[in-house]
């Protein structure tokens, strides 16, 4: 292992243990306009620039067991970092808690809102007793009033964390970590079989984001990767039904494996008897997965409604969108406020195109690792909710295919976190009009500079 990727490893060592220590001031007694945002943001800004001094570092030649050793321990260290730090401003915690409660005691996630268990009207009597257990965790819900979002893998997951130990944010970690290492293998494998530097594992390994946004905030992504690279690994190995069946499950955690399938599924056209077996078995699966949701009522309560429909927050790409369906909308003399939904209309139709080019596109250097990456990048970047572990869903994929562009979003997405400072001052706007660009205005310019060197260097060869 070279110098500077140890020193690197080191000084993330130093900076998380700095996050670990200001966890504290994020408690929710303290009001937001107490906590220190402005220094969270500044070290998670440092953190993304060391990570990325790190990667540009990383030796492409042969390393040692102690190298490899050296990698996994430095992230470990992280990781356990925040295994007993305060959650820093993020609070879906609560939900999953409360779910995996909720769904251990044989009720459905899916039929009350935390708000009707609150107010108590025709509530089971067991889910009254699991309010009263529960103590802080249900009132500290976000959007109370609808009911959960989270796919049925995901709520057994939830409940499996509450079996281990009720209410409980390590037990919770815990899960977390295996699915977190169980992804780590699978890229040791992807890394060795398409004969790539294994140091490239700290590209995963060791990004801040993901190690602040999974282990500190508690954020579920990291759950479906595993289905989701295991999925492709497969598909490139000619295994499809079990690909299929692979993806599906992560979509039963996270709806953005489902961008994937077409991949798995383009390779069967050439053999029809698999591919109507892959569609059906996709299909049974699939249904599996919504039909709760619809037991439950898909009315404006349903969180996978509102989020369908309302969610926004710290897009870029979107914006640009629901200027051009304001402006078509009054072109065309109807109501403007229309616009948010024909930005998501939008969106949708051009990310379906962009899924289908991808998929059918021929290119010499393209692999199913490489076409992964694009179509997840850009559901990520045209999309309406930007959040930071969103971000997290790139970077099983930028182990195998890195890319700059989409590296340096780990050293700009900690911004977001300057709307916790600015908010509460009245000064949102300067967020929604500056700040975000600043996130993803470097990042658009240097993938349609990529984007451009690629296709030059296909037409050269």
């Amino acid at each position: 292992m070279n110098k500077a990727v140890g020193i690197s490893g080191i000084a993330l060592i130093g900076l998380f243990t700095l996050l670990a220590y200001l966890s504290g001031d994020f408690s929710l007694e303290i009001p937001l306009t107490e906590r220190p945002v402005i220094l969270l943001t500044s070290v998670l800004l440092l953190s993304g620039a060391v990570y990325l001094f790190a990667v540009y570092a990383i030796p492409t030649a042969g390393i040692t067991r102690n190298g490899i050793l050296f990698i996994i321990a430095i992230g470990l260290i992280l990781r356990l970092s925040m295994f007993l730090s305060t959650p820093m401003l993020e609070d879906d915690y609560f939900r999953y808690l409360w779910d995996g409660a909720v769904t251990a005691n044989g009720f459905s996630p899916y039929r009350y809102a935390p708000e009707e268990v609150v107010n108590g009207t025709n509530i089971p009597a067991r889910l009254t007793e699991l309010r009263t257990e529960s103590r802080e965790v249900i009132h500290h819900i976000n959007h109370p009033r609808l009911r959960s979002i989270y796919p049925p893998v995901a709520q057994a997951l939830f409940a499996l964390s509450y079996s281990i130990k009720p209410w409980s944010m390590t037990a919770w970690r815990s899960i977390l970590l295996v699915f977190d290492a169980i992804t780590l293998l699978l890229l040791f494998y992807a890394l060795k079989t398409n004969s790539l530097p294994l140091a490239f594992l700290i590209v995963y390994w060791w990004n801040p984001l993901l190690v602040k946004e999974i282990f500190n905030s508690g954020h579920l992504d990291v759950l479906a990767f595993p289905f989701a690279l295991g999925g492709i690994m497969l598909a490139a190995k000619n295994r499809h039904i079990r690909s299929v069946a692979a993806l599906v499950a992560g979509i039963g955690i996270k709806l953005w494996p489902a961008f994937l399938l077409p991949l798995v599924l383009k390779q069967l056209l050439a053999r029809p008897k698999k591919l109507i077996a892959s569609i059906a078995l996709a299909c049974f699966l699939l249904l599996a997965i919504f039909v709760p949701y619809y037991i439950s009522g898909l009315d404006y309560s349903s969180g996978l409604v509102a989020y369908s429909r309302k969610w926004q927050n710290n897009d870029s790409a979107f914006r640009i969108l629901i200027f051009l369906s304001q402006h078509l909308l009054d072109l065309l003399g109807y109501e403007t406020y229309r616009k948010y939904d024909m930005a998501r209309v939008l969106a949708a139709s051009v990310t379906l195109l962009w899924v289908g080019y991808i998929t059918l596109r021929k290119h010499p250097s393209e692999d199913l690792f490489q076409k992964s990456l694009y179509i997840i990048a850009f559901v990520f970047l045209i999309g309406p909710t930007q959040f930071p572990w969103y971000y997290t869903w790139l970077l099983p994929f930028l182990v195998l295919k890195p890319r700059f562009s989409l590296l340096l979003l780990t050293a700009l997405l900690p911004l977001y976190y300057l709307r916790y400072y600015l908010e509460p001052r009245g000064k949102l706007e300067l967020f929604n009009n500056v700040v975000v660009w600043i996130e993803f205005l470097p990042v658009w310019v240097l993938v349609l500079v990529e984007w451009k060197k690629g296709a030059r260097e296909a037409a050269i060869n």
